[in-house]
């Protein structure tokens, strides 16, 4: 497999809270590059021809947001790089502050400038202390060298930064409950539409972008479009960082590109299975993501609408047959009825009682009653809830009915009529 780097490709090779470190690699000549040659409409189509799709989850195309709202024809506009990431087993984006806080500066700058928007601020979880300092100092560099503040190097465009510390609620990883929160109301999902492009902060169009969206930026204006096209996959271009934990003999943060198989993450990023362990199953994509088993390892997790296997945030969690699906079952349920909002009853109580029932099968007290009962509030946290979050926290349990991991979860058979 060859080794494509882009954003973790000069981590080694620099000193976090030194701008000249980061400069020296090439830093800031791509944010260069596009004030002096790009007007706002011409970056924004050179990230729409890049492919570049959102990293935190969703896969949204960027290009296509950032025009949304420069299109809109209001005077104040935001941009906000979210850095929340409170999903289990997620630390790609911490990690990227924290090895290079300016990549993801200068990708706010040239967003910024790309939709017109003069202030822009870091959402970020505010248990990432190390990061929270790497990036106030980053940001204090970069109004020290004329890179935010008042005409940002020389150009008609002014930019303001600020950090913005959320509590580490999993739910404003959504970016209406992000945006809810920074407005010091209760952080819970808004109805859509209207969407943040066009009613965001304080009801002003508004750009969300992941961290590890952002730090690809760079990359895109200093070798172009192009170049960041022909890597990955033609529906979703690019590298993705990885997560990888478990029953592993590498564990450890990866970046390879889209593309590459569930079998290849297993044995050339992370070393194989640990000697002595036998495999289960994978998780890809949090404690939200979907299952992989052996027969399914040659899939390849991405973006696209039609992958067996989301990408999500990139987390990979490798089980092995010691441990207890049942367990691990349960401890999806207590995060996801932990994290929820509280803001509509399906997700509310439905979590609740599931967490419940799983509580009995982990203590041997599971009956047919909590067989037929599990399906019903399955279907009602996959279908009713207002956001995701009712979602996402069935999508592993109902693999692990799918594949036949859990013996007392399997479809009861129905017995034949003896006429």
């Amino acid at each position: 497999m060859k080794e494509i780097k882009i954003i973790t490709k000069d981590w080694d090779k620099i000193v976090p809270n030194n701008i000249e470190s980061y400069r020296r690699v090439g830093g800031y000549s791509a944010l260069h590059k596009v004030i002096r040659n790009f007007s706002p409409i011409e970056a924004i189509e050179d990230v729409k021809k890049s492919g570049l799709v959102g990293r935190g989850g969703a896969g949204f195309p960027t290009g296509k947001k950032w025009e949304i709202v420069a299109k809109n024809l209001s005077k104040e506009k935001y941009f906000i790089c979210n850095l929340d990431e409170s999903e289990p087993g997620t630390f790609k984006d911490r990690v990227i502050a924290e090895k290079n806080p300016h990549q993801i500066i200068e990708g706010i700058i040239i967003g910024s400038y790309a939709i017109g928007a003069k202030k822009a601020f870091i959402y970020l979880n505010g248990g990432f202390n190390i990061a929270r300092v790497m990036l106030e100092q980053a940001i204090q560099q970069a109004y020290d060298n004329n890179l935010l503040g008042k005409s940002v190097m020389g150009a008609a465009f002014d930019l303001d930064l600020e950090i913005f510390f959320g509590a580490g609620a999993y739910i404003c990883g959504e970016e209406t409950a992000l945006i809810n929160s920074m407005e010091g109301k209760r952080g819970e999902p808004r109805n859509r539409p209207p969407f943040p492009c066009d009613c965001g902060l304080f009801g002003n169009p508004t750009v969300v972008n992941n961290g590890e969206t952002l730090a690809n930026i760079p990359f895109i204006f200093k070798k172009g479009a192009d170049k960041f096209f022909a890597i990955g996959t033609r529906d979703c271009p690019g590298t993705k960082l990885f997560c990888v934990d478990g029953a592993v003999k590498r564990p450890g943060l990866y970046e390879a590109p889209i593309g590459i198989t569930v079998e290849e993450i297993l044995n050339n990023l992370a070393g194989g299975i640990k000697d002595g362990f036998e495999l289960s199953f994978i998780q890809i994509g949090g404690a939200s993501g979907r299952l992989a088993v052996s027969s399914m390892f040659g899939e390849i997790p991405s973006y696209s609408k039609n992958a067996k296997i989301p990408l999500g945030s990139g987390a990979v969690l490798v089980i092995d047959k010691f441990q207890d699906p049942k367990n691990i079952a349960l401890s999806w349920l207590r995060f996801f009825q932990r994290e929820s909002c509280g803001k509509c009853v399906p997700c509310r109580e439905g979590t609740f009682r599931l967490k419940a029932i799983l509580e009995r099968l982990v203590n041997g007290e599971f009956d047919k009653n909590d067989r037929e009962d599990l399906d019903k509030l399955i279907w009602v946290l996959d279908n009713t809830t207002f956001c995701a979050l009712g979602k996402f926290s069935v999508v592993g349990l109902k693999d692990l009915i799918k594949y036949k991991i859990i013996e007392e979860l399997n479809p009861v058979k129905k017995k034949k009529n003896a006429n």
